[in-house]
């Protein structure tokens, strides 16, 4: 849970970055509620301390954003939408392992996404991780 924080921040961080060197943004500060379990019974706390929250915390944006392009790309190559390529070497074996490992890595997302309540990935951070994604696609279909 640590690798995915950080990726989020490290994301953001790059992001806030340049938008400040271009005069773009000004410094904000988000302040978000500390979790608190108010559970009774020490095996439901067990339970809930392993799973992973999510929030409107516009945090979760890279990652879901992420996991859906490496779901998109899984898609097209396995269904054989890609466009052949101009040499001898196209998409290989190596491109869809990195492609599911770095989809093992973002689990805590994939099951947000299928998540209810705090467990699950809210509908407006998928709204605009979907949204970013097809502008990603789109944009890489463009471009070949």
């Amino acid at each position: 849970m640590a690798r995915i924080a950080n990726f989020s921040a490290w994301i953001f961080g790059a992001l806030s970055v340049v938008l400040k060197l271009l005069k773009i943004s000004e410094t904000v500060f988000e302040v978000t509620q500390k979790e608190q379990y108010n559970s009774s019974s020490d095996n439901d706390l067990e339970n809930d301390i392993y799973r992973f929250t999510f929030n409107d915390s516009p945090a979760f944006v890279p990652g879901t954003t992420i996991l859906l392009m490496q779901m998109t790309a899984l898609v097209i190559v396995l269904l054989r939408w890609q466009p052949p390529a101009s040499d001898i070497q196209g998409s290989g074996l190596g491109e869809i392992l990195c492609s599911v490992w770095l989809m093992l890595y973002l689990v805590p997302f994939l099951k947000g996404l299928f998540g209810k309540g705090k467990y699950g990935i809210p509908l407006s951070t998928i709204f605009k991780s979907a949204s970013l994604t097809l502008l990603f696609v789109y944009l890489s279909r463009v471009t070949i």
